[in-house]
């Protein structure tokens, strides 16, 4: 493993052996978390970073991460690189079901430590609803309504 990408790679070696501090190692003391489609769950230091893992770990016993597909390229932050990483989370939760997370988070890399990431990490839905349903939920337009100026 070399650099930034190394570093994530770290991270999620870190999350397979359920190593928490390891996990809080890869992060910096100031780390900032973005989740840009929950806001109220962004935070800012390590210190929630290893009260979220500890409830991961504590709770799915057989946790296990993969990058699915990772990049790397320039970052928004002076002097660091930015990892674009596909990631799939698996599991089994406390009450016997699967834990199944896919998604991508975005590392701001600095001197050997995550600074800043953008998590974009959502449970799978394989049951939910179809494309029209879901577009038409998005837009808020009952089940058979059309939004203005769209024709069947």
């Amino acid at each position: 493993m070399d650099g930034a990408r190394g570093v994530v790679e770290s991270l999620i070696e870190a999350a397979n052996r359920h190593d928490l501090d390891g996990i809080v190692a890869s992060f910096s003391d100031d780390v900032v978390s973005e989740t840009p489609a929950h806001p109220a769950r962004s935070f800012h230091g390590s210190g929630q970073i290893r009260a979220n893992w500890s409830q991961i770990l504590g709770a799915v016993k057989d946790f296990r991460a993969v990058i699915v597909s990772a990049t790397t390229g320039p970052s928004r932050v002076v002097g660091g690189t930015e990892v674009w990483a596909e990631l799939a989370f698996d599991g089994t939760k406390p009450d016997g079901t699967p834990l199944r997370l896919r998604g991508v988070t975005v590392n701001d890399v600095v001197a050997g430590r995550i600074a800043s990431l953008r998590f974009y990490l959502e449970p799978v839905d394989s049951e939910g609803l179809s494309p029209d349903v879901a577009v038409r939920a998005a837009l808020g337009v009952g089940r058979d309504a059309r939004p203005a100026g769209v024709d069947r």
